[in-house]
């Protein structure tokens, strides 16, 4: 992040959520993203719900505990067809996902997450293939055990390099356009309708 975008970062005039949702969800409200997960407190769930109510983007809450809340925010449409390519559909049948709808494969993603952070069990990688990583990067991340990684930014890269930096310097660039539009006076709401 430049000098100039961190001092309009700081000058954002939205509350803390919404600065939340403009920092770790840019690429999602610009559309070149599928889905994003948001951390908040769990007192800001509502606070969340309105803002995306009616947009293009729907909310699933993944986990809630000791006032933290892990929210799922996906564009249906985009995350559905994302699944259904065969890559996607062939490691999701290796985590037991046998051609299931999107909204029971979220069900179960949930289910699997919260009993992850129960200590249940273990980490449910399908939700790596939910944030739209390539399968390649989620399979790499898994037999190598988060080690020996090509390069680590928005998840750790396991393949296809040059591609998925030219993915991540799109997400900087979506991160700057949407602090660059929020801090001209533009709601979430004006950046989801200009997607």
């Amino acid at each position: 992040m430049s000098e100039e975008i961190f001092g309009a970062v700081q000058k954002l005039p939205v509350n803390g959520t919404k600065k939340q949702v403009v920092l770790q969800c840019a690429p999602l409200l610009t559309g070149i993203k599928l889905s994003n997960l948001l951390n908040v407190r769990s007192d800001q769930k509502e606070e969340v719900l309105r803002i995306f109510e009616g947009s293009p983007v729907c909310c699933r809450v993944l986990y809630e505990f000791q006032g933290r809340l892990s929210i799922l925010l996906y564009r249906p449409g985009m995350l559905a067809a994302y699944l259904e390519r065969e890559d996607v559909k062939k490691l999701m049948t290796s985590f037991g996902y046998e051609n299931p709808d999107l909204e029971e494969t979220l069900n179960r993603i949930a289910d699997a997450y919260q009993d992850h952070m129960n200590g249940k069990r273990g980490f449910p990688h399908e939700i790596g293939l939910v944030l739209g990583y390539p399968p390649v990067d989620v399979e790499g991340f898994i037999e190598k055990e988060g080690r020996d990684f090509l390069y680590s930014g928005y998840w750790k890269v396991y393949g296809n390099l040059e591609d998925t930096l030219k993915t991540f310097e799109a997400y900087d660039q979506a991160r700057d356009y949407v602090i660059g539009m929020t801090g001209n006076g533009n709601e979430i709401r004006d950046i989801l309708a200009a997607s």
